[in-house]
């Protein structure tokens, strides 16, 4: 944080506020706000973007020119005059005059500029892929919550079905290996809960990691909010391919960037060939020995131009090593370009195939299981259906909520890896 300061203010900036407390129950929303906030990759991208405009300035800063003033005496020339004091003062360009005449100080800030565009695409880049990972491990949390929460509340049914096995075994009504199938249910159920507890610590470790927290042991806990059913963001929902692609290759930051060095490998390399021109330097220069009524030199001005001759040097190692920097850029830019279709396409299947079947879960699935899980269950109590019915729809129930809620994490992943694809957010 100090660096940062420190920077604002040798900028002339405003001062950056003070990080953001997390709070205790964490939103979606506050999430990608406070590692906005935090990022050491945000902070990384912005001292980017600060040089890059300093080198601007460094690109399009005209040479300072020079000035030197001598003061002396001859003592040996044999003339009395000879010993008055002699003054010589000389003043040179240092070739600003050639650097604006022959258009290479626009070059050279053409291609500053496109060096802080580059570096401003680049940070937004930084935060795409930022606010990629805060949504993904969000909901990576909220899930193993919610797992967590299920897992002890079917721990509880697990403890209930085996204190009505044992009065039925003392009944006589059930075997000592019946007793034993339900209790290792139960033993299932709460190992489930065991690895369900890790999950989802780690989880948050890993979100408070991303939030800029180095406490060991954070104690916020997450809010689901919109990422509680499979129900998609508005435009995502009706959004298609095509225009998907469309979309991505207007604001991808990164292919905004790729662009951007494009063009300024394309004027650094017109700035080489314009270097080519003999970089003339003007010269003044003013002398005198002696006084007013007793010159030995009388006052003597003379101005000059400073040519070097392109005989040897032609620039032409410059100039290949500029176009090899173009034919790179350029190169680039086909790939992201190839990068991002690809990015769009993918993301785009799984948000297709994940939601399908995260709905095909909430609107049928859960219900069916839930409802037979249940009547069965009773029909057990009542010594109506068999254990094995029971265990075996009591098993299917766990079975059929755990792949839903790692199919629920699936498809958030996929909405925010359409997200991060077409370089737009459809949450918060």
């Amino acid at each position: 944080m100090i660096p940062a300061l420190l920077l604002a203010l040798a900028l002339g900036e405003a001062v950056p506020a003070p990080p953001p407390e997390v709070p205790a129950a964490l939103t979606f929303a506050d999430a990608v706000r406070i590692a906005r906030d935090r990022s050491p990759d945000v902070a990384l991208a912005d001292a980017g973007v600060a040089a890059a405009r300093a080198q601007a300035r460094i690109a399009s800063a005209l040479p300072n020119p020079a000035a030197s003033f001598m003061a002396g005496w001859s003592a040996q020339c044999g003339d009395p005059g000879c010993n008055l004091p002699t003054y010589v003062a000389t003043l040179g360009d240092q070739g600003a005059v050639a650097f604006l005449v022959t258009g290479q100080r626009g070059l050279a800030g053409d291609a500053a500029a496109q060096g802080i565009r580059a570096a401003e695409a680049s940070r937004l880049d930084a935060l795409r892929n930022l606010e990629f990972e805060v949504k993904r491990q969000f909901v990576a949390t909220s899930v193993a919550w919610r797992g967590l929460g299920f897992g002890r509340r079917e721990a509880v049914r697990a403890r209930a079905a085996v204190d009505l096995g044992r009065k039925r075994q003392a009944a006589g009504e059930i075997s000592a290996n019946d007793l034993s199938r339900l209790s290792l249910l139960l033993l299932q159920v709460e190992q489930a809960i065991d690895q369900t507890e890790f999950g989802h610590e780690e989880a948050r470790l890993l979100l408070a990691q991303l939030l800029g927290m180095d406490d060991a042991a954070p104690t916020f806990t997450v809010v689901t909010g919109p990422t509680e059913s499979a129900e998609p963001p508005p435009s995502l929902g009706v959004a298609t391919l095509p225009a998907l692609l469309a979309e991505a290759r207007q604001r991808r930051p990164d292919l905004a960037a790729a662009r951007a060095q494009v063009e300024a490998a394309r004027a650094s390399a017109e700035l080489a060939r314009r270097r080519v021109f003999p970089q003339f330097q003007l010269q003044a220069q003013y002398a005198q020995q002696g006084a007013p009524g007793g010159w030995f030199t009388p006052p003597t001005a003379s101005f000059g131009l400073s040519l070097p001759l392109p005989l040897l040097d032609q620039q032409q190692g410059q100039i290949g090593a500029a176009d090899a920097g173009v034919t790179t850029a350029e190169a680039n830019l086909r790939k992201v370009e190839v990068q991002v279709a690809a990015d769009v396409g993918t993301a785009f299947a799984a948000f297709q195939a994940t939601r399908r079947q995260a709905r095909r879960a909430e609107q049928e699935l859960l219900a069916l299981s839930r409802d037979v899980r249940d009547v069965v269950g009773e029909e057990y109590a009542q010594g109506v259906a068999s254990l094995l019915d029971y265990l075996d729809t009591q098993r299917s129930r766990i079975r059929n909520e755990v792949e839903y809620l790692g199919t629920l994490q699936s498809f958030w992943t996929a909405v925010f890896q359409v997200e991060r694809a077409v370089g737009t957010s459809y949450l918060p």
